[in-house]
């Protein structure tokens, strides 16, 4: 069966919506914005949600199982006081649907619509201290979370090796070159990541993607967290570094502050977060590439991101050969 992953129409989603699941009349449905999954706004009466249609054939994303793992999760978190946003329940009792269209299966998750507003990278300092505090919180009580479905590892393969082939595939193919210059500064990133242990404490599951564009807040709510398609079993420290990557400095160090109000961070955790951050970088223009591949972007649109992943990588391995120089 051929995905296609086209953004679908509103009459056809509102008809799907009022068959699936138990909602009260009129139901219109807005279309919002498209990055790794398809996501609208929906009205039914007096409530408001937001409907999120999966796009088929990520990279990331290997089976059925890997979705219906992350709605267990999201389930999971909020009974435990973590404030996620859980899937609404469909007539059939099921937490993940399907809209069946003439030449393709589409997958849907309904949620409801996260109280407060959108927030800025520019929190303050309660507002940033409560963010790492939640952050703590959800890494503590996910030791505990058990499912009946699998999830995927961000293991070094998940995090830089399948990226750096993605992305190499593409500079390739438009013309810029191999990867080779880049070996050396991979390599180091690799043993650097290994060096990290893997216990319950430094790993288990994360959010994988807590960037300003996935929380809400609320004065009276506090924080609402959303958007758990990169949630996986990782270093604890990726969501810390995905923060230091989309904050101001100030906001990360006040985030890892209230972390460590609930979970103190390792010594080796502390030395590798640089790293990992070259590491996030490097898996950030390969989900891209990925990204529109699935969603049938034009060549101008990828060999861009690629152009800008190849001279990002250059100057990454410049640096790294400066560093030498001066070891």
């Amino acid at each position: 069966m051929q995905h296609l992953n086209g953004i679908l129409n509103e009459e056809t989603l509102e008809a799907a919506l009022a068959s699936l699941y138990d909602l009260a009349g009129p139901i219109s449905c807005t279309f919002l914005r498209r990055s790794f999954n398809d996501h609208y706004v929906v009205n039914a009466g007096d409530e408001k949600y937001i409907l999120r249609v999966y796009l088929n054939e990520k990279n990331y994303i290997h089976n059925l199982e890997d979705i219906h793992f992350e709605l267990d999760f999201l389930t999971y978190l909020h009974s435990q006081n973590v404030p996620a946003i859980p899937p609404i329940i469909s007539k059939d009792n099921q937490k993940l649907c399907s809209i069946r269209l003439e030449n393709e299966i589409r997958y849907v998750a309904l949620f409801p619509f996260a109280k407060g507003k959108p927030i800025e990278p520019d929190l303050t300092e309660d507002q940033a201290l409560a963010l790492g505090e939640m952050i703590g919180k959800m890494h503590g009580v996910s030791k505990d979370f058990r499912s009946k479905f699998s999830r995927y590892y961000l293991n070094d393969k998940k995090l830089l090796g399948e990226p750096l082939n993605q992305i190499e595939v593409h500079t390739c193919l438009f013309g810029l070159g191999n990867l080779n210059f880049y070996r050396d500064a991979a390599e180091k990133l690799m043993e650097g990541l290994n060096r990290l242990p893997i216990d319950q404490e430094t790993f288990g599951l994360i959010h994988g993607d807590p960037n300003p564009s996935n929380l809400y807040f609320s004065e009276i709510n506090g924080f609402s967290l959303f958007d758990f398609d990169h949630c996986g079993f990782g270093y604890r420290i990726h969501d810390l570094v995905v923060v230091k990557l989309s904050y101001p400095e100030d906001v990360y160090d006040w985030v890892v502050e209230g972390y460590e109000r609930i979970r103190t961070l390792q010594k080796n955790e502390r030395e590798i977060i640089p790293l990992y951050a070259d590491i996030l970088l490097v898996k950030k223009y390969s989900d891209i590439l990925n990204m529109l591949e699935v969603t049938g972007a034009d060549e101008t649109t990828k060999k861009s991101i690629a152009s800008n992943a190849m001279k990002t990588l250059k100057e990454m391995s410049n640096h790294e050969a400066k560093m030498d120089d001066r070891r």
